[in-house]
Order: structure tokens, then C-alpha cells, then sequence
């Protein structure tokens, strides 16, 4: 009899192998330390969610800049450059990984880079330093194979800035003292929590698949047959007792009962609640790992962290997006950032955020501070004159502006102006007394329900460099009627900026004034007043039933649109 005793990998701490026979610095044990991590990112499912919601977040929606509008050349160049997938799947390996690969393509020239494209960093292996550098990288589609003909590791320059050939490779490193060649990935303690996450689910699955334990055992006490007796046996014994339930047995053989194979367990006490303790126990060393400011951010209740007040959520996001992804952001643009400055374009890069706007604080940002946190464009600052008139302006509509009860109107609405959908499908199921407020025309009383529209000052964000106006009209967070919009367009706002150096233009189709960054969005309310909510014949409303009952509403195209979208961005003459 022998035993086998399994041992967890000693690839945890993995190290940099130089060998005289190579020129080229291996990995790991067996130079497949990256292939380590995505075992361990495949097989637990905790690192896996962890891993995978990091490099979303990194990515967020996109690469963007403060300045694109000032400079939409560079901007249109930088996006031939950096395609979204590349940057994608490089953010996915600067977490995964501990590092990435960008491959630069020169023109042939080798006047200007052409294209960043990602390179898998787990094919990448950096060639032996010389005067302290990293001159190349060699690539192989199959390192255990590299013997082989196919993946014979290529040699490719390292991409430092000046030109040389015309494909080169940039390496995004996170400096880690006592590493050189790799940088080690920021989760390395949970790599061995991630392994047992791995064998409790593969030990779990194994049991399921195998029908747990033999139910039962067949002793054979006459003594020993042949091996083809033996199989013969066997094949009887599995038609006569296995049958379609896949019962499972234990076969023996023996010369005598006294003889007669047994079974000794090998009891665990309690342990189920082992095997509960070890996968929470792991879980939670894999949150920790990753410096996960709290379960709930993942989904995972636990009465003992954050999560159960929405303020320490907040509060916990916030966190997770200053210490966590912020950082591997910075590293990414930093690299980005370098490449563009090889064809003079100086842009101020950011990705846009998947943080709720809600949860972020820009209180005492400018514009673009504000715009990088949020990733929403901010009205651009204009001078003080204008302070007194946009904050008596903003107070006026901002007095016209109603707050619809919940409890009379149904929201079934919510669009921008320009999109001309109707209604869609809502059941009313509430009553009341409709409040008497202001007549709008684009109110309307269609078979016994009142309709109305009004509109929100959007997107609720802004900074303290933003216009008095906009400022005023984001935090009053009202809703307006269209007749009360156009009346302020009496009013001066931006003085000088109207048509022929007019004090006044139209509020209605250009909001706070040439390049603001908001707009007017629409909302269609229904009045439940007059339905029997006790009722199983409630009425609904779809999109072309409301055509057909007549109720339209429609705006011109610069209602919805934000100054800084129009021809000249809003002003009268190119700016």
C-alpha cells in the first residue's frame, strides 16, 4: 500500500531564473509562474470575481481626456492609437498578471508610432540585462514547448521612446523592491486561500460526480481466481447489482471469510462545519488579499464588515476606487501618456469612472478635476460679471420649478428630448388628488387621464468652476414646464453672448450658454387619479397606444442637445 500526500504549489513566491544556456530569464518553477495565476484565476471562483470586476473597473468606460474638445486632432489620433479592446484586455492583465504588454508599431518611417496593440504578457519573457537594462523581450505561443521549431521564442526590441525597429514591446512594470525582471501581483497572499478555495470546490464536485461512497461491498471467500476470472466476475456482479440507479460497490476476493477484506474509515469530526470554516475562512483571506474595502462591494454579506448602511458602502467604494484602482489607472496612463508624447501629442488622459456619480465628492475640484472624476464634462467657467445675473436667472425658473407628488402623478416617462419615444408599459396601481399646478400646452387629458411633461436641468454634476447658473439650476434639482424655459429667455443670462451681441437668448434650446455641458431631458408623468386601482382592468399604456389616444410631444432637436454638441459648440461664430 502507499500513501500520497498533496502539497500546495511553491509557486507563491515565484523567481527569476537567469541560465547561461538561454538568453532569455524564465519565471517560476519550470517557467510557468504566469500560468500559475491563471489557473488560480480559473479555478477559484472568488479570485476570479475579484480579478475580473478590477480590471473592469480600471478600464471603466473607456480612455478619455479633459482637453479633447481643445484639442480633437490629437484626441481622434490618440484613439486610432489605443483601440478600447487592446486597452481592455491590457488592464485585465496589469491585474491578473501583476503586469502588462503593450506591442508599438512604427510607420515605416519610424516618424510616428502608428499602433499600441496588446501582446498576452504571459508569452513574454525579458531578455538577460546588459548595463543594468532590459534591451529586448522574446515571445513563444507555447513556453514548456519553446524547444520546438513553432515556438521558438522571437526576440523583439523593448520599446523605450526612440525609434528603432519597427515593432518594439512596452512592458507596464510596477516597480516591487527586491523584483527586477517581473513585478509580483499585488494579491500574492491569497494565491495559497485561492488554491484552497480550488480543492474544496474540485474535492466537493469530485464526490458529487462519483456518487459519493461505495454503497456497499461483495466479498468473494472461496479463493483467489485469475485476472480474466476476476474480470468476469466483475461484469456479472455490475449487471446484477449496479442497474440504472449507478450504485457503486466494493469487489474482493479472498480465500477464506476469515480472511475477508475490510474497511476501516477514517473519520473527520463534524466535517461539514470543517469544510464551512475552511470556504468562508477562504473567502475571506482572498477579500483580503485584494484589499477589498468590503464583501458587499463583491455581493457577500458579512454582518461583521461594511455593507450594511448605505453610507459605509459609500464610504467603502470610494476607498476601493482611491487605493485600489486609481493606482493601476495611473501606472496604465502613465505608459499611455508615453507613447503619445513619441508624436507630440500631450493630452490630459483619464479613464471615465464606473463609480456611481452619487458616491463621488467634488466638492472644491475645477473642471477638469471634477470631469476626470466623474467622467461627465463640465460646464467650462466664465467670468465673474456674469455671477449676479446667472444666479438671479437660475433663482427665478428655479422658483417656476414643481416637485410632482409620488402619490398623484406616475413617472412612466424618462427621456431625452430628441428621442421621440412615447410611453411604455406601466401599470397604475396608486390614487390620489391632483395638486393645481401651472397649465403647460404640452399637457394634455386623454380619455380621462392628464398627462404631463416636464424637464430636468441635466447631467446633476458640476463643479466649482461651473457657471453661478448651472450651479443653481444642478442642485435645485427641479422640474420645469416648457412655458416657464422659454419666458427666461427674456432674462440676461450671458449678456453680450446672444445673436448680434443681444443680452438674452434662448435658455430653451441653449441652457447655460456656449459650451455648457448640459441639457434639457425630458419626463412624462401620468395622473392615476381616475383609475380604480382595486381593479384587475387597470389601464396600461404602450408606446403606440399613446400615439393612437393622440398624446405627442415633440421638441426641436436642441432641446435635448448640450451647447458644447451644436455647430460652434454652442457660440454664434467658430471659436
Amino acid at each position: 500500500m502507499s500513501f500520497k500526500v498533496i502539497n500546495f504549489s511553491s509557486q507563491v513566491t515565484p523567481k527569476a531564473v537567469e541560465s547561461s544556456a538561454k538568453d532569455w530569464v524564465s519565471y517560476g518553477d519550470n517557467n510557468d509562474y504566469f500560468q500559475y495565476l491563471i489557473d488560480r484565476y480559473n479555478g477559484s471562483a472568488v479570485n476570479n470575481a475579484i480579478i475580473s470586476s478590477v480590471s473592469d473597473q480600471i478600464f471603466g468606460e473607456g480612455l478619455s481626456a479633459t482637453d479633447s474638445n481643445r484639442k480633437p486632432l490629437d484626441f481622434a489620433k490618440m484613439r486610432t492609437i489605443f483601440k478600447a479592446e487592446d486597452l481592455r484586455r491590457v488592464a485585465g492583465d496589469l491585474k491578473l498578471l501583476g503586469q502588462a504588454a503593450f506591442n508599438i508599431v512604427w510607420n515605416k518611417g519610424r516618424t510616428e508610432i502608428l499602433k499600441a496593440k496588446h501582446i498576452p504578457m504571459q508569452n513574454l519573457r525579458p531578455e538577460k540585462a546588459t548595463e543594468g537594462e532590459i534591451k529586448a523581450w522574446y515571445y513563444s505561443d507555447n513556453w514548456t514547448e519553446f524547444r520546438k521549431e513553432r515556438y521558438k521564442p522571437k526576440r523583439v526590441e523593448a520599446f523605450d521612446g526612440s525609434r528603432g525597429e519597427e515593432t518594439q514591446i512596452l512592458v507596464i512594470k510596477p516597480y516591487a523592491a527586491g523584483y527586477y525582471y517581473f513585478s509580483p501581483v499585488d494579491y500574492a497572499g491569497a494565491l495559497k486561500w485561492a488554491e484552497i478555495d480550488e480543492e474544496i470546490g474540485t474535492y466537493h464536485l469530485t464526490n458529487i460526480q462519483n456518487g459519493f461512497a461505495p454503497s456497499m461491498m461483495v466479498n468473494f471467500n472461496n479463493g483467489l481466481p485469475s485476472e480474466d476470472e476476476q474480470r468476469v466476475i466483475e461484469r456479472k456482479v455490475e449487471q446484477k447489482l449496479q442497474g440504472t440507479g449507478g450504485k457503486k460497490f466494493l469487489l474482493s476476493f479472498n480465500d477464506n471469510s476469515s480472511t475477508a477484506t475490510t474497511i476501516e474509515s477514517l473519520p473527520i469530526s463534524e466535517a461539514s462545519e470543517q469544510y464551512k470554516f475552511l470556504s468562508e475562512e477562504a473567502t475571506k483571506k482572498i477579500l483580503v488579499g485584494h484589499k477589498v474595502t468590503s464583501p458587499m462591494l463583491f455581493g457577500i454579506k458579512d454582518s461583521t464588515g461594511l455593507g450594511n448602511n448605505a453610507d459605509e458602502i459609500k464610504t467603502a467604494s470610494q476607498l476601493w476606487d482611491n487605493t485600489v484602482i486609481k493606482p493601476k489607472q495611473n501606472i496604465l496612463l502613465d505608459a499611455i501618456n508615453q507613447v503619445l508624447a513619441v508624436n507630440n501629442i500631450v493630452l490630459d488622459t483619464y479613464f471615465k469612472t464606473l463609480q456611481p456619480i452619487e458616491f463621488i465628492d467634488t466638492e472644491g475640484l475645477d473642471a477638469e478635476e471634477t470631469e476626470k472624476e466623474t467622467g461627465v464634462e463640465m460646464c467650462q467657467n466664465f467670468s465673474k460679471e456674469d455671477e449676479k445675473n446667472d444666479t438671479l436667472v437660475a433663482a427665478e425658473l428655479i422658483g417656476l420649478g414643481e416637485e410632482l407628488s409620488e402619490e398623484e402623478w406616475e413617472l412612466i416617462g424618462d427621456e431625452d428630448a430628441e428621442e421621440y419615444e412615447a410611453l411604455e408599459q406601466y401599470k397604475f396601481v396608486s390614487s390620489g388628488t391632483a395638486r393645481p399646478n401651472s397649465d403647460s400646452e404640452q399637457d394634455a387629458n386623454i380619455n380621462g387621464f392628464m398627462y404631463k411633461v416636464r424637464y430636468a436641468y441635466e447631467p446633476l454634476a458640476v463643479s466649482s468652476n461651473s457657471r453661478a447658473f448651472c450651479r443653481k439650476m444642478v442642485n435645485a434639482r427641479k422640474l420645469y414646464r416648457k412655458e416657464d424655459i422659454i419666458a427666461m429667455g427674456e432674462k440676461s443670462v450671458n449678456a453680450g453672448w446672444g445673436k448680434g451681441g443681444a443680452n438674452t437668448y434662448s435658455i430653451w434650446k441653449y441652457k447655460g450658454g456656449g459650451d455648457c455641458h448640459h441639457k434639457w431631458r425630458r419626463k412624462t408623468f401620468k395622473s392615476v387619479i381616475k383609475v380604480d386601482v382595486k381593479s384587475p382592468l387597470a389601464p396600461t399604456v404602450s408606446t403606440s397606444q399613446a400615439d393612437k389616444e393622440g398624446y405627442r410631444v415633440r421638441n426641436t432637436k436642441e432641446v435635448a442637445m448640450k451647447p458644447k454638441d451644436m455647430t460652434n459648440r454652442g457660440f454664434i461664430k467658430k471659436r
